[in-house]
């Protein structure tokens, strides 16, 4: 459920970007919103070997840019009022001699419901970096198991009650789900996750008002629902703790989905991986089967649809794999954008349970779509 909400964010926020460059009706006046966010959470010792550094009060507060989209083409994709923005942040975790302070800069989608009443609920997805000034050190600072590289992913979920003071004054009141990680490039890497609450000021220098919509029948907007690609994907990462070398990994996919609504879609897939990270582990500990690093899977799931951006949520099974994973089964968690000439761009997450194997970037050609 962790990477589900940390790719959700990082999908929904790159799928904002689609929308905005689409053809709109210029009438609609979009404004811009300035905000003041506060934070103070808590650590999750989400396994035994980091409980001992996990009982500190992350506190934080951010300053952030956005737009408020109001034309009908936004709204039609989910009967909401899509706001999207950037945002910088200061986070100190209470613990400056293992855990240290962190910067962020994050991009956000975050969707209005009942946006026209005075109360409404938006919940936010994000995506950014985050610079980090106390990582692992297996001499200087060992105990910090959470991250390795000084610069890593932050992704975050955000749900918001807001109350509208005015047309340019809204007060609000915000609870998050914060996770930073390197997505496996480098360990240890068990990756830091600290709900947040706090409150929060938006101001509007532009008046403004929400329009009222209605919803389209989805199926007359499409003629085709079947899709078929195939794509090769590539990475690196060390074999090991306290390794300084990567090792490369790269792979086949191919897959079949069906659209089944204005913005999802369900398919199957199959993947062939070469893991030369895990042939160096082997070599170095089970030399007679260093053979054994090639793993082929059947995978099931689905994709979130927002024009040119998808966001998939996969579960696989590996059918092939003479050295057993930690676990027979996995989640891939997937980021596409795709060209008008068929082809398609990703990046994609896989994770076994709670802990991420690799993050690679793929390429690949979609044969109907």
């Amino acid at each position: 459920m962790k990477h589900l909400l940390l790719m959700a964010a990082a999908g929904w926020t790159m799928i904002a970007f689609d929308v905005c460059g689409q053809q709109q009706d210029s009438t609609i006046r979009q404004p811009i919103a300035i905000g003041i966010r506060t934070h103070y959470g808590v650590i999750l010792p989400h396994s035994e070997e980091i409980r001992s550094i996990s009982f500190s009060r992350p506190r934080g507060a951010e300053l952030e840019l956005s737009r408020q989209l109001l034309r009908k083409q936004y709204w039609q994709y989910c009967s909401c009022y899509p706001r999207i923005g950037i945002s910088a942040g200061y986070f100190s975790f209470d613990n400056p001699q293992i855990l240290g302070n962190a910067l962020s800069a994050i991009a956000f989608v975050e969707p209005f419901m009942a946006a026209p009443a005075r109360w409404s609920v938006s919940y936010r997805l994000g995506a950014g970096l985050s610079y980090l000034n106390r990582v692992f050190h297996p001499i200087d600072n060992p105990l910090n198991l959470f991250y390795s590289t000084p610069i890593s992913f932050n992704l975050l979920m955000n749900v918001s009650l807001n109350y509208r003071l005015n047309p340019q004054l809204t007060l609000r009141v915000h609870g998050n789900f914060n996770h930073i990680s390197n997505g496996g490039l480098k360990q240890p890497n068990s990756g830091i996750n600290f709900p947040t609450m706090g409150i929060a000021v938006d101001y509007t220098p532009e008046k403004f008002s929400f329009p009222i919509f209605e919803q389209t029948n989805w199926r007359e907007e499409y003629q085709q629902f079947w899709q078929y690609r195939v794509a090769t994907y590539t990475t690196a990462k060390t074999a090991e703790r306290n390794d300084d070398r990567r090792y490369w990994i790269w792979g086949l996919t191919a897959d079949v989905s069906r659209r089944v609504g204005r913005l999802s879609a369900v398919g199957v897939s199959a993947e062939t991986t070469i893991d030369y990270s895990l042939k160096e582990w082997l070599h170095r500990y089970k030399p007679q089967r260093a053979h054994q690093f090639i793993r082929a899977a059947a995978l099931l799931g689905h994709e979130l649809l927002i024009g040119r951006f998808g966001f998939a949520q996969q579960l696989g099974v590996y059918v092939y794999a003479p050295y057993k994973a930690m676990h027979p089964v996995y989640q891939r968690y997937e980021l596409t954008y795709k060209a008008p000439n068929g082809m398609f761009f990703g990046m994609n997450l896989k994770a076994h349970t709670r802990t991420a194997d690799f993050m690679d970037l793929r390429i690949g050609y979609i044969f109907r779509q």
